[in-house]
C-alpha cells in the first residue's frame, strides 16, 4: 500500500491563509448583521446590513490581515518543523 505523500508547504500555507478569510468573514458578517440588521422590525434591515458589512473597507482589511497572518505563522511553523524533521 501507497504512503500518501505530505503536502509542500506552499500548499499549506494557500489553504490556512484561505481558511483564516473565510473565518474572518463569517465572523464579521455575522457580527455586523446581528448589530445592525436583527430585531430592528423592518424586514429590509437585514439586507442593507449585509450590504453595508459587504462593502465596508475595513471589514476588507481585517479579511486580508487574518489571511495575511494565517499564512505567516503557518510558513514559519512548517519551515521549522520540516527542518527539524
Amino acid at each position: 500500500m501507497n504512503r500518501p505523500t505530505r503536502p509542500e508547504l506552499w500548499q499549506l500555507v494557500v489553504v490556512v491563509a484561505g481558511g483564516a478569510a473565510a473565518i474572518a468573514f463569517v465572523i464579521l458578517v455575522a457580527a455586523g448583521v446581528v448589530t445592525d440588521g436583527a430585531g430592528t422590525g423592518d424586514p429590509l434591515d437585514y439586507w442593507r446590513s449585509i450590504g453595508r458589512e459587504l462593502t465596508d473597507g475595513g471589514n476588507w482589511r481585517i479579511i486580508g490581515l487574518s489571511a495575511l497572518a494565517g499564512a505567516a505563522v503557518t510558513a514559519v511553523v512548517g519551515a521549522i518543523a520540516r527542518r527539524g524533521s
